[in-house]
């Protein structure tokens, strides 16, 4: 029996997936589902993060054939304009996941019909996952502003501008503790110990790690494509001991340094479902943030707590210097609380306890 998608990222009701016999997963758009309204079961595809996906799930949404102005219209048209060619895929994929939500709640409605109070409604709805909200809200302001120079609002008023994001509470990405990264390369598959070993070394996204093969890998370094920003080419310079590392791992003929158990190459998403899924089993690392990205963070600490300056990890990484900050600021607290105390051991005020008689 099919189930409900909601490993990894959450689609609109209706999407189901069934298990092929090689454990390969295929999705469905059934509405109403096991009653007796249930609707036409249509096939999907096998990648929820691949834009096709979603253009089958808007196709099969039963927008009105005739549906001049509505969010259906918009977002149709949008799909199919230069604007949208120009985007990276993984924006692609984001922005399709966030049109399937707002055609699973306004499909049918007139663009010029929704007002600030309807756009807070659905804000209101992902308050427990505030950044996933304000991604949305994001996504709707550019897809306002893309219709109303196109005509889908008369009066020229965006009702997303002034719209206030969710405040979430976070303390930013955690670098991971020593003896975390220590139980993964004691414990873990070996597709997972490459993911921690090559994230920690590297610094690089999910995106990117998937992408890395043998031929990116240099004598002093690796060379790879930023994803985010645009495939901007990069140089990641590594340690001797690394670059011998990674030259002992067998390699797939595709030359991916990262490949399942049964050989198939790794999306991002499947990446980081494989890591979640065996983490959660794991009693040692209960209770410990322990994210792909959280690689990334401990790769900027290493370099901070190795003397490197800001800019030289910028350089390193690939960041800005603005966003080191963001990654370092825990180690830095603590620096800078060792600091205060070895200052009070070297002739501050010592605290006694208790009293002699």
């Amino acid at each position: 029996m099919g189930r409900r998608r909601t490993e990894g990222r959450n689609l609109p009701e209706g999407v189901y997936y069934a298990t092929n016999k090689r454990g390969i997963r295929y999705y469905y758009y059934a509405p109403k589902r096991g009653t007796g309204k249930a609707g036409e079961r249509v096939a999907l595809g096998k990648d929820p993060t691949d834009p096709e996906f979603h253009r089958r799930l808007h196709a099969a949404m039963h927008m009105p054939t005739h549906d001049g102005g509505t969010f259906a219209a918009l977002i149709r048209e949008y799909m199919a304009s230069p604007e949208w060619a120009d985007l990276r895929p993984a924006t692609q994929r984001n922005y399709s996941y966030n049109f399937a939500r707002l055609l699973d709640v306004a499909a049918a409605m007139l663009v010029a019909d929704m007002g600030e109070h309807h756009i807070y409604q659905m804000r209101d709805a992902m308050a427990l996952r505030p950044h996933s909200a304000n991604k949305f809200l994001q996504v709707l302001d550019t897809l306002f502003k893309w219709g109303i120079k196109r005509g889908y609002r008369k009066n020229k008023e965006n009702p997303a501008a002034d719209v206030d994001n969710l405040k979430a509470k976070t303390d930013g990405t955690h670098p991971w503790p020593d003896d975390a990264y220590g139980y993964v390369q004691a414990n873990a598959p070996e597709a997972l110990q490459r993911m921690a070993f090559l994230g920690r070394a590297t610094g690089q996204r999910e995106a990117d790690l998937v992408r890395m093969t043998i031929a990116n890998v240099a004598h002093d370094g690796v060379h790879l494509r930023i994803s985010k920003l645009r495939d901007k080419p990069h140089f990641v310079p590594l340690l001797r001991e690394e670059i011998a590392t990674i030259r002992q791992w067998s390699v797939h003929p595709s030359g991916r340094l990262l490949m399942t158990a049964q050989n198939a190459e790794f999306t991002e998403m499947a990446l980081r479902s494989h890591w979640n899924r065996w983490r959660r089993a794991q009693p040692a690392l209960a209770g410990l943030k322990l994210t792909i990205h959280g690689l990334r963070a401990t790769a900027i600490c290493d370099r901070r707590l190795a003397g490197s300056s800001d800019g030289e990890i910028s350089a390193d990484i690939g960041i800005s210097v603005g966003q080191i900050q963001s990654y370092t600021k825990h180690i830095d607290k603590q620096r800078v609380a060792r600091s205060s105390r070895d200052k009070r051991e070297g002739g501050g005020k010592i605290i006694k306890f208790g009293s002699k008689r």
